[in-house]
């Protein structure tokens, strides 16, 4: 996600962080009027209502696959989508409760015909034909329209894009703590490129000129991992050390100078982590606007940033960021939102570590500067945190509405600076050995802070309990 350091840029517009956990907590309120203002999803019921008991508390079911298909029109401009969701009940169930962010849901539907529905803000139930017992897996089928004139998707253009907030384009469990797979079918104009999360699985020309490109995404992720970009784009390619680099942004841009930017980074992440990049092809999609998000094997970022490199080749960061969450976000993945600070502190300090590489100890210090100063400003601000909510011995409490989120500065900038303490703590061969052990050791299994310590303390030799306490466990802010 946008690097803490992207703040040299200007204030962020949201927290998207925030934006997710509240979708997560959205409640439906089946007394709620219909509603069409820009933002909100019309109240939709089915002929049999739901009541409040049925769409109110929790959901009671995983998504483990989506097999979706997006259908884009230009004239008029329009977006579609349609596709089966394979679930599993947590506990025993009667309804099904998704989120699907300002989606017009048309039908829920099984193998034994409609289902009774309801849609409202952010959260869409529906009654199951038979109750479901805890285990017990079930697909149902979805059929939706995209309003375009949203935040998310982003039309602007020939282009769309859309990442992190999936449940805005197709309905999902958005909790990060979710984990499936997807198979993506995207509909576009023949003339258009591509790009979207998984390995490309086909290409089929429809009438008209439009063409259909399937990807399929086999590591199950976070939700908030999904992502996708159609549009006019140019084109540049790079082979490094076997792994397929693609960069697709605007006419005339100099695509080709961001593959030569990522490519020592890709090898220096590799080299640090002791992991393989995850998957055979990474793609950076540079879009207009303001982007700068990871997902599944592909990162979104703003066009402008190639405009501000090449002013200053040292304002690399977005690169660096932005691929370091193909480790720590994907690879190995937070095991929920109390221990975000994984994804996003590894993210933030490797920034520092790539700079040290390519332009010496002066450009890490630099990002050690700042970051001290964003941690110094949250507990100016009265609200400093601590990095994890997960406790030893205690059961998690991972954020679940915008208020219990920890700033920005806590789990991107302190977070970085722990890491950079621990660094210092162990010296730069026993840090990178523990960090080593700590890839190897959770990779595709999702990790809390204590696994990290415990990687530390088996590459080292240290007894690091004290450390965490004071500085993953307590609000610390003098680092």
């Amino acid at each position: 996600m946008r690097s803490a350091t992207s703040t040299r840029r200007g204030p962020f517009t949201r927290s998207a962080c925030a934006l997710l956990l509240g979708l997560c907590a959205a409640a439906c309120s089946p007394a709620s009027p219909p509603v069409s203002a820009r933002g909100s999803a019309p109240v939709v019921e089915s002929t049999t209502p739901l009541t409040a008991d049925e769409c109110a508390g929790e959901s009671a079911v995983d998504v483990t696959h989506h097999a979706i298909d997006l259908s884009f029109s230009d004239d008029p401009r329009t977006l579609s989508g349609h596709g089966e969701i394979r679930l599993v009940a947590r506990r025993e169930t009667a309804v099904l409760v998704l989120d699907a962010r300002g989606l017009d849901v048309g039908e829920v539907s099984t193998e034994a015909g409609p289902l009774p529905f309801r849609h409202a803000e952010d959260r869409l139930c529906a009654r199951l034909p038979r109750p479901l017992s805890i285990g017990a897996e079930s697909r149902v089928s979805v059929k939706w329209k995209v309003p375009v004139d949203r935040e998310a998707p982003h039309l602007q253009g020939d282009v769309v894009w859309a990442g992190y907030t999936s449940s805005a384009w197709m309905p999902t469990r958005q909790d990060p703590a979710q984990r499936a797979t997807l198979t993506l079918r995207i509909t576009a104009p023949g003339a258009w490129k591509v790009a979207a999360v998984g390995r490309p699985t086909g290409t089929v020309t429809e009438s008209g000129g439009r063409v259909t490109r399937s990807f399929t995404l086999d590591r199950p992720s976070p939700p908030f991992l999904y992502a996708f970009a159609a549009g006019r784009f140019a084109e540049a390619e790079l082979n490094t050390d076997g792994i397929r680099l693609r960069a697709l942004g605007p006419e005339g841009a100099d695509l080709a100078g961001a593959l030569a930017i990522t490519a020592p980074m890709l090898r220096f992440l590799q080299s640090h982590t002791g992991a393989a990049f995850p998957a055979a092809e990474y793609t950076q999609v540079f879009v207009p606007g303001d982007a700068a998000q990871e997902a599944a094997g592909l990162s979104l970022l703003s066009a402008d940033a190639l405009d501000e490199v090449k002013k200053d080749p040292t304002e690399d960061w977005i690169f660096s960021h932005e691929l370091s969450h193909q480790w720590f976000a994907w690879l190995l993945p937070c095991a929920d939102f109390a221990d975000f600070w994984l994804n996003e502190g590894f993210a933030t300090f490797l920034v520092a570590a790539v700079k040290e590489e390519r332009w010496g100890r002066q450009a890490y210090d630099r990002e050690v500067g700042l970051w001290r100063k964003r941690s110094a400003k949250v507990h100016a601000e009265g609200h400093d945190a601590p990095l994890s909510l997960s406790g030893p011995g205690a059961p998690p409490r991972p954020p679940v509405k915008e208020a219990d989120l920890q700033p920005r500065g806590v789990t991107y900038s302190r977070g970085a600076l722990v890491l950079h303490k621990l660094r210092e703590e162990l010296g730069d061969t026993l840090f990178w050995r523990g960090v080593q052990r700590y890839v190897k050791d959770r990779a595709g299994r999702g990790a809390r802070s204590e696994d990290l310590r415990a990687s530390l303390e088996a590459a080292s030799g240290r007894d690091l309990r004290a450390f965490f306490e004071r500085w993953v466990y307590t609000a610390a802010p003098d680092l």
